[in-house]
């Protein structure tokens, strides 16, 4: 079922554009698509740690260690998997939104790691960088370039022209971006944050992810 959703009030008036651009239009989430979602994140999820594992003759994956590639990677097929099995029996219209949350996940998975990775490499180049505080710094600013970025990329590539509503950074995004965070200690390599082993809680976050993009409405 579809039903508008409309954010503002009927006493104001409003023009033909911003009247457009101040509805959305959602559609109701069950717990089958809930189920779909769960399902494909985590196969999404399972496999390419399988993959790994194997490579790399570990048979705990809790003693995996991720590189970069490896983090790109994971975000990745977990969205794909939770996409992929979301879409299962859904319509045209809801198949092609899904698709849609499904990038911007990706994007907000990866993006802000690709910027803090890079970042972290010019510190460690520079003698007067290569620092804790400066690597703290670097994250948290490559961290919010990254998530705000990610949000005007992905409006930019699916709606160039402006006529719909933005997708706009959430709670549950930011939640979501833990999964950057987490990365991005993993890649500073500080001590603390390996005795910790916080990196084991990647594959968790990158599942959630691709749930919240396989479940979009």
């Amino acid at each position: 079922m579809i039903t508008p959703i409309q954010n503002f009030s009927s006493n104001k008036k409003l023009s033909p554009y911003n009247l457009k651009r101040s509805s959305a239009y959602e559609r109701d989430v069950n717990s089958y698509d809930r189920i779909k979602a769960s399902v494909g994140a985590l196969i999404g999820t399972a496999i390419p740690m399988i993959v790994m594992m194997k490579k790399r003759k570990i048979s705990n994956p809790l003693k995996l260690e991720y590189s970069l590639s490896d983090m790109v990677m994971l975000s990745g097929t977990s969205v794909i998997g939770g996409v992929a099995v979301g879409m299962i029996g859904d319509s045209k219209e809801a198949n092609k939104n899904k698709f849609k949350e499904g990038t911007f996940q990706f994007l907000n998975a990866s993006i802000p790691t690709w910027i803090v990775g890079g970042v972290l490499k010019l510190c460690e180049s520079n003698k007067k960088f290569n620092n804790v505080p400066s690597k703290i710094l670097s994250i948290f600013g490559g961290l919010l370039v990254g998530m705000f970025g990610t949000a005007e990329i992905s409006n930019l590539i699916f709606d160039p022209k402006d006529k719909m509503p933005d997708r706009k950074l959430t709670l549950k995004d930011c939640i979501a971006n833990a999964d950057d965070a987490i990365g991005a200690l993993t890649l500073a390599k500080f001590p603390i944050v390996s005795q910790l082993h916080v990196d084991k809680l990647l594959p968790l976050i990158y599942a959630y992810c691709g749930y919240r993009a396989g479940k979009s409405n």
